[in-house]
């Protein structure tokens, strides 16, 4: 079954009975999908798209058809994608995650993993400090971390040796637990300065009113740009930062202004 090929013909044909649904193709697709996956068709032995494909009990079969989809460059039918996560398919998907496929098929099975609540958090976050890991997979497991249950506790495992604090100041922000050595990571990557807007949002959505105070500090002396980052920060938690007019010679300002 090629769930793909019988909705492209399906939508051929839609088009051509109702071309007046080319105004607007997004609300089109979006019908003409609905109708499609409920509606019985002779290729299918009189069954709909639906039921086919809620009788398939065989996850290699499913996997298949979502690996042609991938290869060919689109994405696997969102009736495929459902019944996979209705099946036990944890074992098949974390193989292929940390497996050294295709990108995508990874990525596809981190989010089918995360779908189901299974996301494996060790594994995950293996990748996701491996430098040596596709920027593609990382990123979409970065992603998926930020919903995952009970990911703290290994974040903080890592707060004395990970390389990369970016990435875990941004994830242990996202888990909403608060810790004096989450406060000192982030405040440390604000007096770093090599990534101070970046910084200055994550204390912002960290939420502790002590940061206030080292914001407010650098703002005194920050560039424009920078200023407004901290400044933005500082109200975010809910104080209030003295206005600064020395603009002269910055370039940033200088081209809001266009000078």
């Amino acid at each position: 079954m090629d769930p793909e090929r019988l909705f492209e013909q399906y939508l051929r044909e839609y088009f051509a009975e109702n071309p007046s649904a080319a105004a607007d193709p997004e609300e089109a697709l979006t019908k003409a999908y609905s109708q499609w996956a409920d509606e019985p068709t002779d290729e299918l032995g009189g069954k709909s798209p639906r039921e086919a494909i809620e009788g398939i009990t065989d996850i290699g079969e499913l996997l298949k058809m979502a690996e042609s989809s991938v290869k060919r460059g689109g994405e696997p039918s969102p009736l495929v994608m459902d019944r996979i996560v209705e099946l036990p398919a944890e074992r098949e998907l974390t193989e292929i995650l940390e497996g050294d496929g295709d990108d995508r098929m990874r990525t596809l099975a981190a989010e089918l993993l995360s779908r189901m609540d299974k996301l494996p958090v060790l594994t995950s976050l293996e990748l996701v400090f491996d430098p040596d890991e596709s920027d593609v997979v990382r990123e979409a497991l970065i992603d998926k971390l930020k919903y995952a249950d009970n990911v703290a506790p290994a974040l903080l495992e890592r707060i004395d040796g990970t390389a990369d604090k970016k990435i875990l100041a941004e994830l242990l922000v996202s888990t909403g637990v608060r810790e004096d050595r989450i406060y000192d990571l982030l405040l440390g990557l604000l007096r770093s300065g090599d990534c101070l807007p970046f910084a200055a949002q994550l204390l912002a959505e960290y939420g502790d009113e002590r940061a206030i105070e080292p914001l407010s500090e650098l703002a005194e002396t920050a560039v424009y740009a920078d200023y407004i980052e901290l400044r933005n920060a500082v109200e975010g938690l809910g104080g209030e930062l003295t206005l600064r007019f020395n603009w002269e010679g910055d370039a940033t300002y200088k081209k809001i202004k266009g000078e």
